[in-house]
C-alpha cells in the first residue's frame, strides 16, 4: 500500500487537542467538554495537520493522516479497520507504561489520564454560582448542564441542589440570558422537569416563583414546551388548588388554550388533562374554559380529527364540564357541528368512558336540541343503548331522549315506532321499587310521547297493553311528594295525558287513579296553607287538577271526586287571583257541574 510522504513539520503522535477556552475552569473542563458529532471520531483525529486536501477515498474516517507506525499495525488486519474498532488494540500490550522494554514508545501517551477527584456539592454549586452569572451563553448553558447533572444523581447532590434557594433563584433568572437560539431555554427546562419529578423539587419551584418563568415559555418550540408543560402538569398533579390559582393568576389558562393550535398529540393530551384539572380545581379558570369559544372549537376539532386514544379520553373527560355551563355555550357546541360528532364517537369507540363522557355531553346539551332536524340516526342509537346492561349508559340516554322528546313531534313519533314505549315500560318495572333517577327520567320521557304527536294514542295503548298501569298509580301512595316531587310530578303528568284515551280511563278507574290524585292533592294543599306562597306547590296542584279534568269525562269518576269530599279545595281554588291554578279549578267544577 503506498502512503502520502511523511511531512517534516508533522508533529509525534498522539497530538494534543487544541486549548479550550474553558480550560481555566475544572468543572468545566473535566465534566462538560461540548462534543461535535461532525467532526469528532477518536484522539489521533484531532491530529492538527488537516486531511481536507486528500481524495475522497482518504478522508475516509480520516486514516491516512496517522502516523505511519499506527498504519502499519492495521495494515496486517484482513479487512478495512473503521472507526470505533477495537482490533486496531489487539496486538498492543497491556500497561505499556509499565514496560520498561516497550516497543511502542508512540502509545505511551494513549494511557487514561486517573479520573479527577470529586469535589463536594456545596463547593460545585459554589462555583456554579459564579458560573450561572457569566456573559458567555456558552458557559453559562454548560453551567446548567451541570447542575442538571447534579439533579439527575439523586441523594445528597440533588439535596443540595434544591435547598439551595440562591441556586434555583439564580436558574430562573437565566432564562434571560438566552440569545434567540433557545439553547439555554431548553437546557432549563429539562432541568426544571427533572426537579419537578418529585414533591421537594415542585415546592422549591414554587416558593421561588417559578411557575411565572415556566409559563412565559410556553410559546417555545414543542421540544422546549414539552418539559414545560409537563413541569406545570406535575405542579396540578401534587398541590391541585395551590398550583392551579397560581397559574390562573398568571394567565396561564390563556397560554394552555393557544396551545391546543398545535399538531402534537402527546403534547396535546397533556394540555387538554392541564386544562381539565385546571377547571376542576380553580372556579375562575373553569368560568373562562366554558365560555371560550376558541378553546370549545380545537376542542372539538381535535376530538374530530385524531385518532390518538389518550388524547381522545382526556377531551371526553372535559367536554361534559364545558356543557354543563351556559345555554349560549351549547349553542355553540351545537353549531359547530358537535352532536354529530359525539354520535360518531357512540358508534366507533371501543372505550367505554369515552362512551360514557360523550353521553354526558350530549345530555347536557340536548336541552338546546329539541328543535334540530336530521337527528333521526341519534335517537336510533340512543334507543339500542337502552337494550343494553350498562346502567350508565342506559340513564343518560334517557335524559338525552327525554329532552329530544319534550317539544318535538317528529322525534317522539319516531321513538314510538323504534319500540320504545315497550322499551321504557320494561325499564319502569324492573325498578319500580329501586333506582328513583331511572323512574324519574323514564315516566318523564313517557309523559312526553303519550301527547301532542301523530303516534300519541299508540303510545298510550302500548302502556295499557303493557299491565303496567296498576305500578303507575301504585307510585302515587308509595312516594312522598317532599322527597321524589320530580317522580310525583311525571307521574301525575303522564296520567293525565293517558286519561286523553277514553278506553283507558276505566283501567286508570279500576286501580283507584282517582282516588290516590285526590289524597295526593289534599296532602299538598295543607302544605300549601303552612307556607304564604310556593309555585312548586302550585304546580303539581295544577297538573293533579288537569288530570282529574280528563277523568272527569266519565261519569264513574265524576261520582268518585263528588263522594271525597274535596269540591271545597276546587271552588276556594277557583277564587284566586288570575292564575293556571284558578282557570283549571274552574274547568273541573264545569266539568262537574258545580257551581
Amino acid at each position: 500500500m503506498d502512503y502520502p510522504p511523511q511531512m517534516h513539520h508533522q508533529a509525534s503522535f498522539p497530538c494534543k487537542p487544541p486549548p479550550s477556552h474553558h480550560s481555566q475552569n475544572p468543572i468545566i473542563s473535566n465534566h462538560l467538554q461540548p462534543i461535535n458529532s461532525d467532526s469528532h471520531t477518536t484522539m489521533w483525529l484531532d491530529d492538527p495537520y488537516s486531511v481536507s486536501n486528500a481524495c475522497p477515498s482518504q478522508r475516509d474516517s480520516g486514516f491516512n493522516s496517522r502516523p505511519a507506525s499506527l498504519r502499519s499495525i492495521e495494515s496486517t488486519g484482513t479487512g478495512p479497520i473503521h472507526h470505533g474498532s477495537t482490533s486496531v488494540y489487539e496486538n498492543i500490550p497491556s500497561r505499556l507504561s509499565n514496560n520498561p522494554e516497550n516497543t511502542y514508545p508512540q502509545y505511551t501517551e494513549l494511557q487514561p489520564a486517573p479520573p479527577p477527584a470529586k469535589l463536594p456539592p456545596a463547593q460545585i454549586i459554589a462555583e456554579l454560582l459564579n458560573l450561572l452569572i457569566e456573559d458567555d451563553s456558552v458557559i453559562v448553558r454548560e453551567a446548567v448542564l451541570l447542575t442538571h447533572v447534579l439533579i439527575r444523581e439523586g441523594g445528597e447532590t440533588r439535596s443540595e441542589v434544591i435547598q439551595n434557594r440562591e441556586l434555583i433563584n439564580t436558574l430562573l433568572e437565566t432564562f434571560s440570558k438566552d440569545i434567540g437560539d433557545g439553547q439555554i431555554i431548553h437546557a432549563l427546562a429539562s432541568l426544571f422537569h427533572s426537579l419537578s419529578q418529585q414533591q421537594e423539587g415542585l415546592r422549591v419551584i414554587l416558593d421561588c416563583g417559578g411557575i411565572s418563568r415556566l409559563i412565559s415559555l410556553l410559546d417555545s418550540p414543542d421540544n422546549t414546551v414539552n418539559f414545560v408543560i409537563t413541569t406545570l402538569h406535575n405542579f396540578l398533579i401534587v398541590f391541585q388548588d395551590q398550583a392551579s390559582d397560581e397559574i390562573e393568576r398568571c394567565d396561564g389558562i390563556e397560554k394552555f388554550i393557544n396551545l391546543l393550535e398545535r399538531s402534537n398529540d402527546k403534547l396535546l393530551t397533556l394540555v387538554s388533562d392541564s386544562l381539565l384539572k385546571m377547571s376542576i380545581y380553580n372556579v375562575k379558570s373553569k368560568i373562562f374554559i366554558q365560555n371560550n369559544e376558541k378553546c370549545i372549537r380545537r376542542l372539538l376539532y381535535i376530538f374530530d380529527t385524531s385518532t390518538y386514544d389518550k388524547l381522545l379520553l382526556t377531551i371526553s373527560k372535559l367536554l361534559p364540564i364545558i356543557s354543563s355551563g351556559n345555554e349560549l355555550i351549547k349553542r355553540i357546541i351545537l353549531q359547530l357541528n358537535g352532536l354529530n360528532i359525539f354520535e360518531k364517537h357512540l358508534r366507533t369507540t371501543k372505550s367505554i368512558r369515552i362512551r360514557h363522557n360523550c353521553l354526558i355531553t350530549i345530555r347536557n346539551i340536548s336541552n338546546q336540541a329539541t328543535r334540530m332536524r336530521d337527528i333521526d340516526s341519534l335517537i336510533q342509537k340512543l334507543a339500542t343503548i337502552l337494550l343494553t346492561d350498562d346502567h350508565q349508559s342506559v340513564i343518560c340516554s334517557l335524559g338525552i331522549l327525554n329532552n329530544l322528546t319534550a317539544d318535538n313531534r317528529i322525534n317522539k313519533s319516531l321513538f314510538v315506532k323504534l319500540n320504545g314505549v315497550q322499551t321504557l315500560m320494561q325499564k319502569l318495572l324492573m325498578n319500580v321499587d329501586e333506582n328513583d333517577d331511572l323512574i324519574e327520567v323514564v315516566l318523564c320521557t313517557l309523559r312526553h310521547i303519550t301527547a301532542r304527536h301523530d303516534l300519541e294514542n299508540e303510545a298510550r295503548e302500548t302502556i295499557r297493553k303493557s299491565y303496567g298501569i296498576g305500578n303507575i298509580i301504585k307510585l302515587l301512595r308509595d312516594k312522598n311528594f317532599k322527597e321524589h316531587w320530580g317522580i310525583l310530578k311525571a307521574t301525575v303528568g303522564l296520567i293525565k295525558n293517558l286519561a286523553i284515551s277514553s278506553t283507558i280511563i276505566p283501567y286508570l278507574c279500576e286501580q283507584n287513579a282517582v282516588r290516590r290524585l285526590i289524597e295526593l292533592l289534599i296532602i299538598i294543599d295543607r302544605e300549601r296553607l303552612k307556607i304564604s306562597e310556593d309555585n312548586k306547590l302550585d304546580i303539581l296542584l295544577d297538573i293533579i287538577i288537569g288530570a282529574l279534568i280528563n277523568l272527569a269525562k266519565d261519569s264513574s269518576c265524576r261520582s268518585i271526586i263528588k263522594e271525597m269530599n274535596c269540591t271545597s279545595i276546587f271552588i276556594r281554588f277557583s277564587h284566586l287571583p288570575s292564575c293556571s291554578l284558578q282557570q283549571s279549578s274552574n274547568s273541573l267544577l264545569n266539568e262537574l257541574n258545580i257551581d
